[in-house]
């Protein structure tokens, strides 16, 4: 990558923000990454790690930021956003790793001073452990990467973004936010969340069940294991779809309830033929 960032100031270094800053700093996209969290401790384990060379727990030193990686719930970004933009020098990029964008893009492009630039990035990648223990540079390798920009999104600030993303391996593609909402709480938020309902039905019956789960429970449910504060938070803030979402579930949970009850063996054996069609292709 021709022009790279001189400083990157990551804001929460979980796993994605610490995959992200030992990504950057592996290809020499940037020579000093600074890790922002109001928990000290942890970031001197992430120094110590290797993940992040300085740490902070004052957003006034976003002011030695090129650019600044919002790796924290979405919920909060409006809040940061308010907190640093007094810091922000003219010129700095701002990129969020979150899978909500809608609401949060505008807010977000609302509150930016003039001339610093806000680029809405979601990588898909990851697993259902939390934490810099767990982040690794090539986590993005082969992985895609959606950015969502708008009308006020500005063209150098996209294509660097997007060259930045590239060339820590990711394959990027392009949606509106509010696509793009859509499209995850179809294929991401609903899965997690049906896999915490999952999980809840059996407790609610018998515990003792759990000690039985072969691998296609622990399969369909290892997602239960992520993080109850990020998921709560995207929950929430994608509420509209992934109700409109979960209606549309409920409705094939009654379709297949009504085929099993009627003992059609001919439409549940299309029915499945169809879900596993569907599956399959994306294998």
């Amino acid at each position: 990558m021709k022009e790279g960032f001189n400083t990157v100031l990551v804001v929460g270094v979980g796993l994605i923000g610490g995959s992200l800053a030992l990504a950057l700093k592996e290809k020499k996209i940037t020579k000093t990454v600074i890790g922002y969290s109001r928990n000290i401790e942890r970031l001197k384990k992430a120094v110590t790690k290797g993940i992040i060379d300085d740490f902070t727990d004052a957003l006034d030193k976003t002011s030695q930021a090129d650019l600044v990686v919002l790796a924290t719930p979405v919920s909060v970004f409006e809040a940061l956003i308010s907190q640093m933009r007094d810091y922000i020098k003219k010129d700095t990029i701002i990129i969020d790793v979150g899978s909500v964008k809608g609401s949060i893009v505008e807010k977000i492009e609302r509150l930016l001073p003039s001339e610093v630039y806000f680029v809405g990035t979601h990588p898909i990648a990851g697993s259902e452990k939390t934490g810099f223990e767990y982040a690794r540079a090539d986590l993005f390798i082969n992985s895609k990467v959606i950015i969502t920009p708008t009308d006020k999104t500005a063209m150098s600030a996209l294509e660097k973004v997007t060259q930045m993303w590239k060339h820590i391996g990711a394959d990027v593609e392009f949606m509106s936010p509010e696509q793009h909402d859509r499209v995850y709480a179809l294929v991401s938020h609903l899965p997690h969340l049906l896999s915490y309902c999952l999980v809840e039905t059996v407790a609610q019956f018998d515990k003792f069940f759990i000690n039985y789960a072969g691998s296609g429970f622990r399969d369909i449910t290892r997602v239960a294991k992520s993080s109850p504060e990020l998921w709560s938070d995207i929950f929430i803030t994608n509420r509209e779809n992934i109700l409109n979402f979960l209606e549309m579930f409920t409705n094939k949970l009654k379709q297949m309830r009504d085929l099993i009850l009627k003992e059609n063996i001919t439409q549940l054996k299309a029915f499945l033929e169809s879900a596993r069609k569907l599956r399959e292709s994306i294998d």
